[in-house]
């Protein structure tokens, strides 16, 4: 019985965690939109772990059956809806990736009477089957990927805060490893609920770095860099300003204005991956700093952008075509420069290659 109303607690938070999500204006939309599926199925769960403990007190076979195909089937869809949390749309490789999580929910479905996961006897006793840790296996696979996902997303966050992500998943794994090896130990899902919310809790901390729409960091970071780098010796500044943003926003809609807005900063978060932090400073405007890195670097860094933003263009299947203008200027031990006038070189030279490009449109500004 104190399980039962310790499951119940945990629903309750899980339900203020759906209202946290509903309201919130700070983290991106597919994220919110998939933290809350997460809790939905999560409740659902708990629920199911509340009704099969029902159904053994008071002897309702139907009951018993019922709860445990609802619990086989919603375990795989946890893990699968946080992982799309991580993720920017629900495009072919998310929908390969749910293929699993069906299989586990037709074999549930089915359980009772071929006994593959399950079987509740005539005596209302329940037994594992042969595919329990198969489908145990199926929700491991998404956990590690919600792992390898979340440590991608926020590659670029500070130690501190990676650290504080892995304390979350060790607790996870911790909570999955005691049910199975202690089954009368209910510490799966509760332990999953937790973590939901402190894993939601971590993404609104980082929401105040980080630009809701592309996922690069924000403004309110970069001028905390900036006077970072007052101090700093050897540094680089690229700025980037994306070409033909107006166009697109007057003549197709700002949905897909910011769609060329994303495909940009995707690009330069790949490519400036271990070389600079990328920051969206405006509405078509990023810069990446690149603390303690050398010419030949950043050069390496500007050939990625060029030879992404070709393959991106290819792959497309809409109208958009992505395209950017930048400069970049080096503070070296010996410059006597502060970061403003550094900064403004890098800027100017963008300016260049951004008149250059109307040029050759035809157009003159």
């Amino acid at each position: 019985m104190a399980l039962r109303y310790s499951f119940i607690l945990i629903i309750l938070a899980l339900v203020f965690g759906v209202s946290l999500a509903s309201r919130s204006q700070y983290v991106n939309k597919y994220k919110n939109r998939y933290f809350i599926c997460a809790v939905l199925v999560n409740i659902g769960i708990l629920i199911s772990e509340i009704g099969t403990g029902i159904g053994v007190d008071y002897n309702l076979r139907n009951l018993h059956i019922i709860m445990y195909i609802i619990n086989y089937s919603l375990a795989p869809l946890l893990p699968y809806c946080i992982v799309l949390m991580n993720r920017k749309s629900f495009t072919r490789p998310e929908k390969i990736a749910m293929i699993p999580a069906l299989l586990v929910v037709f074999v549930a479905v089915t359980s009772q009477y071929t006994g593959w996961l399950f079987y509740i006897d005539e005596a209302n006793r329940y037994s594992r089957g042969p595919l329990y840790m198969a489908s145990l296996a199926v929700s491991m696979i998404y956990f590690v990927m919600l792992t390898l996902t979340s440590f991608r997303e926020y590659r670029d966050a500070d130690y501190s805060e990676k650290a504080y992500l892995l304390a979350i998943f060790s607790v996870e794994l911790m909570g999955i490893f005691l049910q199975v090896f202690v089954p009368d130990v209910k510490s799966m899902w509760t332990t999953t609920g937790i973590c939901l919310l402190l894993y939601y809790t971590f993404v609104l901390e980082l929401s105040n770095k980080y630009d809701i729409l592309t996922g690069a960091r924000n403004r309110r970071a970069f001028d905390s860099h900036k006077t970072i780098l007052m101090h700093e010796k050897k540094y680089g500044i690229v700025v980037f300003d994306i070409n033909g943003l107006k166009p697109v926003n007057d003549n197709l809609g700002h949905e897909q204005g910011d769609k060329l807005i994303m495909g940009i900063a995707d690009v330069l978060i790949a490519s400036f991956f271990d070389v600079g932090k990328v920051y969206r400073i405006g509405g078509d405007e990023f810069c990446v700093i690149c603390d303690d890195k050398g010419e030949e670097q950043i050069k390496d860094a500007l050939s990625n952008v060029e030879q992404n933003i070709s393959k991106a263009n290819r792959n497309r299947k809409d109208q958009l075509t992505l395209s950017v203008s930048y400069g970049w200027e080096i503070h070296s031990v010996s410059d006597t420069r502060n970061y403003k006038e550094v900064f403004n070189a890098a800027d100017g030279k963008m300016y260049e290659m951004k008149q250059e490009y109307y040029k050759s449109k035809g157009e003159y500004r």
